[in-house]
């Protein structure tokens, strides 16, 4: 599978324990969608490699607990600061007109007061707040992730339209 139909789920960050468990940290503001896997994709030397899940700890926080078939501690110590990556397929789908998964709405173009003003490019998690960053030519916009912000999300056509404060977007 290529990197291009995968979106990024974490990094496995170290070891857990001594028979060969590591540490995934999902970079995402939603990771329980994650705590099921059963499988995910290492890039290792630039290619991504299927490893197949034999036994998953409790989610705690953004940090999952995983072992994986035919993997002891030798190898387990070889995939530490390994990206991790799903098939597109695998993004949770929204449940509302309102409602989104982070990494499922990057490229989503923005919309207020009828026009486009850039496309999402990341959301940045922040203890106090987390943010939208949209970018259109060489402008930079960050846009706080607050429900009042978000008018609707309009999936089919990977559009978000923003209801914002006067004057947020001249900051």
């Amino acid at each position: 599978m290529q990197k291009e139909q995968c979106f990024s789920l974490g990094k496995i960050t170290k070891l857990h324990g001594y028979k060969g468990a590591v540490v995934l940290h999902i970079d995402s503001s939603t990771p329980q969608y994650f705590k099921e896997l059963e499988s995910v994709l290492l890039e290792i030397n630039q290619e991504l490699v299927p490893f197949f899940v034999s036994a998953i700890g409790a989610l705690n926080g953004k940090k999952l607990v995983l072992s994986f078939e035919d993997i002891g501690l030798e190898e387990a110590k070889r995939l530490v600061n390994s990206a991790a990556f799903l098939p597109m397929h695998m993004l949770p789908e929204p449940e509302e007109d309102k409602g989104f998964y982070d990494k499922a709405i990057e490229g989503y173009t923005a919309f207020y007061n009828g026009q486009s003003f850039g496309s999402i490019v990341e959301i940045i998690e922040q203890s106090a707040q987390n943010l939208f960053l949209i970018e259109s030519d060489e402008v930079q916009h960050l846009i706080p992730v607050v429900e009042p912000f978000i008018q609707r999300i309009d999936h089919k056509k990977k559009s978000i339209y923003f209801d914002l404060p006067e004057g947020l977007l001249d900051l």
